[in-house]
């Protein structure tokens, strides 16, 4: 990771000691691969939410096309 290398090299360049900086910089990345969504993650997360929303508006279709008719009977 590009990021981790030029965090280290500033940590060192102040004086940080190598072996602080390198648990600074491990536990950096540790808690970005946790909490940072990855372009895949977000791909799947974009499916599932279209998945999600066309069955919703599928049944929302389908409740009104069954009120439509039912208020249609109902009037004749």
């Amino acid at each position: 990771m590009e990021i981790g290398i030029a965090l280290y090299d500033a940590l060192v360049s102040i004086n940080v000691p190598n072996e602080k900086a390198h648990a600074i910089v491990q536990a950096l990345e540790k808690e970005m691969f946790d909490r940072l969504a990855t372009k895949q993650d977000l791909t799947e997360f974009e499916s599932r939410l279209t998945l999600a929303l066309t069955v919703r508006f599928g049944a929302m279709l389908a409740a009104s096309i069954g009120l439509v008719l039912a208020a249609l009977k109902a009037f004749h």
